[in-house]
């Protein structure tokens, strides 16, 4: 059964063949349904089905792998030349996003206290809602050959291109900032202060970490020792 799946994957998981495994190791005539009338759009869920088979740390390799399958087929010009750098960043975002949705959406059937139920569902809105931003870009994109650009990572890439083009002085006082900023927002973070708050400020802090990485690896070229 296993090495059925796994050749099935590898050779890029295609619909009939995979409604035929799935008829023969885990029936699921809803499913069959599903993927029988709009095979795009729900093959997907014939992947995880079919990949949640496997043992457990190679399930936890398909669902990206699914996902990836999806965009290809879906977003067929993430993979033109001429793609913008910022989708295909999108994209990468895209398959985490939906492989943190599935984690926490098969957890959250085993949640035995509210504050577990809390955090996993926290995580999943979360990830559902970073994932249908990111449709929305690339639709938008689809079908106008033109970035709509209204999600967070294009104000982000701007700033990274900004801080390549600040003088040296300009580069430490943006590092002194961050790490002020960075240590605060762990701050809140920590203590859980205005729980309503959580997910804008875990946001912001992720954002201000990679623009202080950015910055390391730039002082990092001029020769200038990193801090950490």
């Amino acid at each position: 059964m296993m090495d059925d799946i796994r050749q099935w994957l590898d050779a890029g998981a295609e619909v009939h063949e995979g409604l035929r495994l799935l008829n023969i190791y885990a029936p699921n005539k809803f499913l069959v349904r599903l993927v029988s009338m709009r095979p795009e759009r729900y093959r997907p869920l014939l992947v995880r089905n079919l990949s949640a088979l496997l043992p457990a740390e190679e399930k936890a390799k398909m669902v990206p792998l699914a996902a990836q399958f999806s965009l290809r087929k879906e977003w067929p010009f993430l993979q033109d030349t001429n793609c913008p750098p910022e989708l295909k960043v999108l994209a990468a975002d895209k398959i985490t996003a939906y492989h943190n949705y599935v984690t926490a959406h098969a957890l959250l059937f085993g949640c035995t206290t509210l504050g577990e139920c809390y955090e996993t569902a926290k995580k999943l809105i979360e990830n559902y809602v970073e994932n249908r931003k990111i449709i929305s870009e690339f639709t938008y994109y689809k079908e106008h050959h033109t970035l709509l650009g209204k999600h967070p990572i294009f104000g982000e890439l701007n700033r990274l291109a900004e801080l390549r083009r600040l003088p040296l002085p300009e580069l430490f006082r943006r590092w002194e900032n961050l790490t002020k900023d960075i240590w605060r927002l762990r701050k809140q973070v920590t203590e859980r202060s205005q729980p309503h708050l959580l997910p804008a400020r875990e946001a912001r802090l992720a954002a201000r970490q990679r623009e202080l990485n950015e910055i390391d690896k730039m002082l990092a070229g001029y020769g200038t020792i990193q801090h950490n």
